[in-house]
């Protein structure tokens, strides 16, 4: 593990070459929101002032322990201001539900801005939480990284939608009952990030989560969960 603190300039060097990269990836969602911010000049100097932002806040702390807290950090807000378009994405959400979601979330923007913006809004950030999950994996080698906040990602997805279906139910008995969950939701969320914002003392904690979803095989989460974006938890 690296033991003096990243340059401001090297975190960009790394990020430029992560999105380069994505544009070559098999992935289909790394080369989606790399393409998309490659084909515009000018969307790609936005990102380039946002994320630079970003990075500037991780430079500014002298201690590479402490940059690694600073990524963290800023990985679950990327991972929050993502998840209404990869709500909207996943679920198919078009016509009257759609428009329902976008006054939810913009009241003050009309439908066609807030359709736009959130879409930009999504390539950036997406972008940007791959680049520091790059660098929290390749440049700090920090595991949290790893699964921890894999795992915060997916259940963060849950919380998310099952937090949309109850903005505007179709059926009262399974709304009531969905709503009844996240509570539970939200607090599991808060211990998942409590442990990668404290991966030292949580390190146990950790491996006994990972060793319970070997065990199941990764399917014994709560019922269909998913909820509220725009660091509804942070």
């Amino acid at each position: 593990m690296h033991r003096s603190a990243i340059s401001h300039a090297r975190l960009m060097r790394e990020s430029t070459d992560r999105v380069e990269s994505a544009l070559h990836s098999d992935d289909d969602k790394e080369h989606f929101v790399a393409r998309r911010l490659s084909e515009n000049p000018k969307t790609w100097q936005t990102w380039e002032n946002e994320h630079s932002g970003l990075m500037r806040q991780v430079a500014g702390y002298g201690v590479l322990r402490t940059q690694a807290a600073a990524l963290r950090q800023t990985a679950l807000r990327l991972i929050h201001g993502k998840a209404l378009f990869e709500y909207l994405r996943k679920n198919e959400v078009r016509g009257v539900a759609r428009s329902q979601i976008m006054a939810h979330f913009y009241p003050t923007r009309g439908y066609q801005y807030a359709v736009i913006a959130e879409h930009g809004a999504y390539v950036r950030k997406a972008c940007s939480f791959l680049c520091t999950s790059h660098v929290g994996t390749g440049l700090v080698q920090d595991p949290t990284f790893l699964d921890p906040m894999q795992h915060y990602e997916d259940l963060y997805a849950e919380y998310f939608d099952l937090y949309c279906r109850t903005l505007f139910p179709k059926q009262g008995v399974e709304s009531a009952s969905e709503l009844s969950l996240l509570p539970l939701l939200k607090h599991q969320l808060n211990e998942w990030r409590w442990m990668i914002l404290n991966p030292r003392q949580s390190l146990p904690l950790v491996k006994r989560e990972r060793e319970i979803r070997r065990t199941t095989g990764d399917t014994q989460r709560l019922p269909h969960l998913k909820v509220p974006s725009n660091d509804a938890c942070g």
